[in-house]
């Protein structure tokens, strides 16, 4: 019997769900993917608002229809940065955990961070060379170090798109001062990963999901699901110049970005900027991917000690 495996990833900004079949030994095949904006970081990771809840558990309703169409034999829920950190976290995931039928597990940022590793590791090309991972979320952004296929270096911090748009993205377009203090901000949180990046100076930066797939859509690099793109490190700071200077009406009239990363892409991209800066990478990679990927690799693993939604 083929076993059938799903993976819902609760993310600060956006929910996935992945539906694979085992082949070979630890390998699958992708049957179906969905993803659904829901904004839980809106407004800070401290308090999810009444709308965002709402919209998050309708997109639980739409995901258990999918799995239970599609039979699965085993499934796990995850849940990261704002489920770890909201005041009212509870009131999502008791009625998240109702309709599921199935516990929530949520996830620290150093298991996060492990598991974007093992499904980051899944490319051949982040095997090769020396790769800082960067992981963009709502609440977090995941950094991992990786050379020759072997993990150095991993760390969460608290830089997500949706806790910076709060601190930051008061102006439209924003401005040179907001820009420069949350440049200033986050250098001020990665001091630690600075030095790091001193000691391995990696060539690559590598995005994991998240925002980069805007740097791949807007490249005219059409989404593959199985493969990475390369970016030119050139046609990144192009990119990033249109969008940091432009207001939200010029951005939703910019090919190739999706409607529902016109909100937070601006700091997105600064934080990218940042981080680019420090590694002054010779190429960027697009890597489809990340964190539920790896769980997916865990739990065929395990299996059968997958639990299995009724």
């Amino acid at each position: 019997m083929i076993k059938r495996f799903g993976v819902i990833d609760l993310g600060s900004n956006t929910f996935h769900l992945l539906i694979v079949d085992q082949t070979e030994g630890s390998r699958f095949n992708t049957v179906f993917r969905k993803r659904i904006f829901t904004s839980l970081s809106e407004g800070g990771i401290d308090f999810i608002k009444a709308e965002r809840i709402e919209t998050g558990l309708n997109a639980l309703k739409e995901f258990k229809e999918y799995i239970n169409q599609h039979q699965c034999t085993h499934t796990k829920v995850v849940g990261t940065a704002a489920l770890r950190t909201a005041s009212n976290r509870m009131d999502f995931i008791d009625k998240a955990e109702d309709i599921l039928g199935i516990n929530i597990e949520i996830i620290d940022g150093s298991r996060e961070a492990e598991y974007i590793f093992q499904g980051i590791t899944l490319s051949p090309e982040v095997n090769a060379g020396t790769h800082l991972v960067m992981d963009i979320g709502g609440g977090s952004t995941e950094f991992i170090l990786i050379s020759a296929g072997i993990m150095l270096f991993s760390k969460s911090y608290p830089i997500g798109v949706g806790a910076l748009h709060e601190m930051f993205h008061k102006s439209d377009p924003i401005s040179t001062t907001e820009t420069e203090d949350m440049m200033a901000y986050i250098i001020n949180k990665t001091v630690d990963l600075q030095a790091i990046l001193q000691e391995h100076h990696p060539e690559y930066l590598t995005g994991a999901s998240g925002s980069f797939e805007v740097l791949q859509l807007m490249s005219d690099r059409p989404e593959d699901g199985e493969a990475v793109s390369l970016i030119d490190p050139a046609a990144f700071l192009q990119l990033y110049t249109e969008i940091v200077s432009a207001d939200e009406s010029e951005r939703q009239k910019m090919k190739g970005l999706p409607e529902e990363r016109v909100k937070l892409i601006v700091v997105g991209m600064i934080l990218k900027r940042v981080i680019f800066g420090l590694v002054r990478p010779k190429g960027i990679y697009v890597s489809p991917f990340a964190l539920k990927e790896g769980i997916i690799r865990e739990m065929i693993t395990n299996a059968p000690n997958g639990a299995t939604i009724e």
